[in-house]
């Protein structure tokens, strides 16, 4: 009876085994951007929950316990058993208080050495208290209300304050607030903060357009006294009729001879207030959904939507200027190449490139290097490049003469 394993298996005693024991060695850590064991710093958390309602495996928990000093106690858990390592929690953490580290050395016999916790004290709303002590200051800020101006303060307590002298009740801050604690009413304009929900992350400060909501740090705002100033300015009618002039009421204005149609400006509000129509010359507000922000005039290639602040601007001035550029310099080089004109190859490089009147680019085969930036920057894709066959391609019925290809083009290569 013959046994082959046995020979198999007296020769692997007299040999070296073929796996090693496991040791964990902590000082080898993953690549770089691996994604190993959490890091939770609960120093810089603000107990906003962002992580947990973010987390697809439900792998972070907290548990709030009430201290005698009436402070929440919040311990937060990370159950790496759980947690899929998609990083998910950390990029929405605005606080950089959840770290991913590389130590992938995560083995474990116990659930307990699979949880990252960390614990730390929420001072409560209470400390309003002691805040109200500087009271006594107030007055000495007397010149203010002298000027018909109330004063709005940051808050102690981390917490947003509204100015509603700023505010266009645009509800940006209400959506992008993580906690869901800001109820913002455009149509009655009211602007609510509830004190349970609010975390005082201050998203809702870096997301306002306006600079409508203060946070502790920004320096007080005067209301009121800015409010007259605008007055006199419309004032200035009797060249109304020749200028253009911003509203009053914070909403935006159309320069007709600045515009161009791009559809940016629509694309850009976030109301959805404006209506462009490239094909028949149109631009349209609604005045019921526009809410003052700004973002189309700062969205403006041309610099063709007025908004409070701005200088008038004459109706028909753009208009005019580039009636001369066509007139004046066509005629004179012509003239000065009869001569070269016989020898027929000579005479197509030296001919030189004119401006369209409509607005349009024109390539200057002589610059151009076909680096396709125009190209690439046209918000309409009106431009074709070719680099290899060395083409510069305009496509007429798109090209709306904004203007953008011949900022980005590096050796002025096109006019406009």
């Amino acid at each position: 009876m013959d046994f082959p394993f046995v020979k198999e298996a007296i020769s692997k005693l007299f040999s070296k085994p073929s796996c090693e024991m496991y040791v964990p060695d902590k000082t080898k850590l993953g690549a770089p951007n691996y994604r190993g064991r959490i890091v939770f710093h609960p120093e810089k958390c603000i107990n906003c929950m962002m992580c947990e309602r973010v987390c697809s495996g439900n792998a972070i928990t907290h548990v709030i316990e009430k201290t005698p000093e009436g402070e929440d106690k919040v311990t937060r858990t990370f159950y790496l058993g759980s947690c899929t390592f998609c990083a998910t929690c950390m990029d929405f953490c605005g606080h950089g208080a959840i770290e991913f580290t590389r130590d992938y050395h995560m083995i474990a016999t116990k659930e307990e050495d699979l949880m990252v916790s960390g614990t730390f004290i929420k001072k409560a709303p209470v400390k309003k208290a002691p805040a109200a002590k500087p009271a006594a200051p107030k007055p000495a800020a007397a010149p203010a209300p002298a000027e018909g101006g109330k004063v709005i303060k940051p808050r102690d307590d981390g917490k947003p304050v509204q100015v509603p002298s700023k505010c266009v009740y645009c509800t940006i801050c209400a959506k992008k607030c993580p906690a869901g604690a800001l109820n913002v009413d455009r149509a009655n304009k009211t602007w609510e903060l509830d004190e349970d929900l609010c975390v005082g992350c201050g998203t809702c400060s870096d997301a306002c357009p306006k600079k409508a909501i203060l946070m502790p740090g920004d320096e007080p705002v005067t209301e009121g006294a800015p409010a007259p100033a605008p007055a006199p300015a419309p004032k200035a009618a009797p060249a109304a009729a020749a200028l253009i002039q911003p509203r009053d009421d914070g909403k935006p204005v159309q320069v007709p001879s600045k515009c161009v149609y791009c559809t940016l400006c629509a694309k850009k509000c976030p109301a959805g207030a404006l209506t462009v129509d490239r094909a028949n010359k149109t631009w349209e507000l609604d005045e019921d959904l526009c809410v003052g922000c700004g973002t189309c005039a700062e969205a403006c290639p041309k610099k063709a939507i007025l908004m409070p602040g701005d200088e008038p601007v004459a109706a028909d001035a753009p208009a005019a200027a580039p009636a001369p550029k066509a007139a004046a310099p066509a005629p004179a080089p012509k003239k000065e190449e009869p001569a070269p004109k016989a020898e027929e190859k000579p005479a197509e490089p030296a001919k030189p490139v004119e401006p369209r009147d409509d607005g349009r680019p024109v390539q200057d085969p002589a610059k151009c290097i076909y680096c396709t930036i125009c190209a690439r920057k046209c918000p309409v894709g009106a431009l074709t490049v070719d680099r290899a066959a060395k083409t510069w391609e305009l496509d007429e019925s798109m090209c709306i003469g904004c203007g953008n290809c011949y900022e980005v083009c590096p050796k002025k290569a096109i006019l406009i």
